[in-house]
This record gives structure tokens, C-alpha cells and sequence, in this order.
């Protein structure tokens, strides 16, 4: 069997060496060292901006970016980005602190600023669509109304595509249907569990449920697997990541999990 294809440290080092080099990678992965007048783009010296050698137009291809205005070092924010997408469980800033031998500001920003970039789109997924309701935060214990101080969020995920993720004030049908309406293509096979919740919201759509009650987790086609493995992962990338976090506001139109600084348990 052909060993897995892996990228770490080592890769790292070898393809992005100094500073000169990312920025090379940036420019390129954005434009092309050809200009519309004729000319062609080459790097300033002592300056992160490109120009064109004929109409003397300039680029800065950190520019509208995470890396724009900021002093770190191009290879330290490769190495962040690497460190914080190879992490099963969430990357932490103080983590990150230790990891990249900077200041806990600069850790914080950094994580920030990449969590925000990794922002949902507002296409509607099609086809065969899984869809579950998740309850994050709240205190950890087993006393009566522990779920009022739960966060809802419902989610879809697209066979083999994309996922939508939405913070929502309750799990009502209600809830359902609108979100069902924003996030999903009327006429999708629709893969639920047996909550009754969806039993008229999601009319219109062809929907498949498994029995979660009687031990069902898959028939045939029909199960839930990838919705619910994206619900743990967040769980525990959140466990990973914060000691405390708190409800977002019943307004937010998607899950930011950077944003949450109100102390409350992790469940």
C-alpha cells in the first residue's frame, strides 16, 4: 500500500524558507506576474509590493488579507496556519504561544484572524443533505433546566460538498423550516433522525430517517454519520481550544467559535 502523502515541519521549512519566498507564493496564488499593459510584475526591494515594469502599478499581495499590516514574520504565520489546520482537537492561543516562541497577543490575533477567514458561504446545498441540531455550552451538570443555558445550532451537510452551520434561538419546528428554507434546495433527499420536529417543516423535501431510539445508525444510504461526526468534532475542538465559552447572540447568522469569551462550562 503507497504511504499516505503527508505535510509537516519538515515540508514546511523546505518549501517556504524565508519571507521572500511566501510572499512570492502570495502574490502568485492571487495574480499574475503578467500586467494587462504588457509589462510584467517584479518584487521592490525592501518593500512587500510588486510593479509593473511598464505602467509602474504596484501590488501588495498581503493586501486584504490576515497577513495585512501585520510585523510576524511570513514563515511564523505559515507555521500558525499549519499548526492550527493539523489540530484534531482546536488549537488554543496560549498553546500556539509556546509552539511559535511569540507573545500571547500576537498567538491570540493570529488564531483570530485565521478562525475569521474561515467563513461559510450562502450557496444552498443540494442532493442528498444530512441534517442534525446540536446544544454547545451550558454548565456540565444533570440539574432540571440545563438546556435552557444550551446554544442551539442546527447544521446540513451536503453529501461530498459543503456544510451550513447557523446559531438559532430554539429547536422548534418553526426553527427547522426556516432554516431548512435558507440553507437547503427544496426537493433534496433529506437525511434526519425521527424528531417530529421535522415531520411538516420538512415538507418538500424527500426525507430518510434512521431510529436512533431502537439502535439504528445506518440503512443502506440512509444514515446521519457525517452531520453528527461534524457535531463532535466541534465539541471537541472547543474542548481543545477554551476553558470557558459562552452563548453567541440569538442574531448570529453563523457559528463563529473564536468569538466566545462570556464565562460558561463547556458540556
Amino acid at each position: 500500500m503507497k504511504r499516505e502523502q503527508r505535510y509537516g515541519i519538515k515540508s514546511l521549512a523546505k518549501d517556504f524558507p524565508n519571507d521572500d519566498v511566501c510572499l512570492d507564493f502570495l502574490f502568485d496564488a492571487q495574480h499574475t506576474r503578467q500586467c494587462s499593459c504588457g509589462g510584467s510584475y517584479k518584487r521592490i526591494a525592501g518593500r512587500k509590493q510588486y510593479q509593473c515594469s511598464k505602467c509602474r502599478f504596484q501590488i501588495a499581495p498581503t493586501a486584504g488579507t490576515i497577513f495585512h499590516k501585520s510585523d510576524t514574520p511570513l514563515t511564523v504565520w505559515f507555521a500558525a496556519i499549519l499548526s492550527f489546520s493539523s489540530s484534531k482537537s482546536g488549537k488554543s492561543a496560549k498553546e500556539l504561544e509556546r509552539e511559535l516562541e511569540v507573545t500571547y497577543k500576537t498567538a491570540w490575533r493570529m488564531l483570530h484572524l485565521i478562525r475569521k477567514a474561515l467563513g461559510q458561504n450562502n450557496g444552498k446545498l443540494k442532493g442528498i443533505v444530512e441534517m442534525d441540531t446540536g446544544y454547545l455550552g451550558g454548565i456540565s451538570n444533570r440539574t432540571k433546566g440545563v438546556m435552557k443555558n444550551k446554544t442551539v445550532v442546527m447544521a446540513a451537510k451536503e453529501r461530498g460538498g459543503n456544510i451550513r452551520a447557523q446559531v438559532v434561538a430554539d429547536s422548534t419546528a418553526q426553527a427547522h423550516r426556516e432554516f431548512l428554507a435558507e440553507y437547503v434546495e427544496p426537493a433534496s433527499f433529506l437525511m434526519t433522525d425521527q424528531t417530529n420536529r421535522l415531520e411538516k417543516a420538512a415538507k418538500g423535501y424527500e426525507r430518510h430517517t434512521v431510529n436512533h431510539s431502537k439502535g439504528e445508525h445506518v440503512r443502506g444510504a440512509v444514515h446521519v454519520n457525517n452531520i453528527e461526526a461534524f457535531f463532535a468534532h466541534v465539541k471537541r475542538s472547543v474542548k481543545g481550544t477554551h476553558k470557558i465559552i459562552s452563548r453567541e447572540s440569538q442574531n448570529s447568522s453563523t457559528v463563529h467559535y473564536s468569538h466566545q469569551t462570556q464565562k460558561e462550562h463547556v458540556q
